[in-house]
């Protein structure tokens, strides 16, 4: 893993995914891309919604100056931490109106390897209809996306890999045990069952088996029954003191979203530990990833 994109507001739960990026960086030699997007308004006039008048946009070009300055000092500012001394730290901001976006744009320019994100999750109604910047990035990334929403203390040593082990599995998988190997962790495969999707517990043993043989027969392996996916992943995780629960996600927007479970963002709302977040559909494996 060579280049880890950190994005941060300057809020103390942003600097959660900076200390863990270093850990992964010091491991492996990476370059940590410390990014801040600063947020602006976006202007229009009556008048004629083509033009801005230029006193407007003078002053426009004056506020976006005066965000880029500040963004520059902060990002300079936590670069200079003692902490990162030995770590390779390149700093970028940009003037925007959609965080997402910015994030996501700026990690396909430098073609992030993994996105780091500290956060601190959805605290209310309109959180949960909205979605935070971080579950944004999350949903709309085609790059592994690792969320951290407290303080990690110490490396992880167990994942717990929550799925439903059929073809998508296998292709985000290897990019999930490399990850694992950075820390040499054990990975802990998951299947949730609720009532709602059901398999006999014989066709699931199955399948994990088949995956088993595919990479490896010491992984550790549960079947696990709950009310809901997201309660099962968290209590089974809770159960065995997991350090990062690992997930694919289909990246579902709009209505598809409230019309079908997405497991994988209440999860990440819900989460008191990192999660790691692998598109199923849209990322591609590269054997030099890590």
């Amino acid at each position: 893993m060579k280049t880890i994109l950190v994005p941060t507001d300057f809020s103390k739960c942003s600097l959660y995914g900076l200390d863990f990026a270093r850990r992964i960086a010091e491991k492996k030699g990476a370059t940590i891309h410390l990014f801040n997007a600063a947020l602006t308004t976006s202007y229009y006039y009556a008048s004629d919604p083509f033009v801005i008048a230029p006193p407007a946009s003078v002053m426009s070009q004056s506020i976006n100056e005066s965000l880029k300055k500040n963004s520059r000092a902060g990002l300079q500012k936590i670069s200079r931490m003692k902490s990162l001394s030995g770590v390779n730290v390149i700093t970028h901001t940009e003037v925007t109106t959609n965080l997402h976006y910015e994030i996501l744009d700026y990690a396909d320019k430098i073609k992030a390897d993994i996105i780091v994100m500290g956060t601190k999750g959805a605290s209310n109604l309109k959180d949960i209809l909205i979605g935070s910047t971080a579950e944004r990035v999350a949903r709309f990334s085609t790059r592994p996306v690792l969320v951290i929403p407290s303080p990690v203390k110490s490396d992880p040593r167990k994942i717990v890999f929550a799925s439903d082990f059929t073809g998508e599995a296998y292709a985000i998988f290897p990019f999930i045990r490399r990850f694992s190997e950075i820390f040499g962790a054990e990975i802990y495969l998951l299947k949730v069952n609720t009532t709602q999707q059901f398999k006999p517990t014989g066709e699931d043993r199955k399948l994990i088996e088949k995956f088993k043989n595919k990479f490896g027969k010491n992984l550790n392996s549960e079947i696990y029954n709950d009310y809901m996916k997201e309660e099962g992943i968290l209590n089974y995780s809770n159960q065995i003191n997991a350090d990062i629960i690992a997930i694919g996600t289909h990246g579902k927007k709009g209505l598809a979203r409230f019309l079908k479970q997405n497991v994988s963002e209440g999860v990440i709302r819900l989460s008191s530990r990192p999660v790691l977040l692998v598109n199923l559909k849209k990322y591609k494996p590269k054997s030099d990833l890590i």
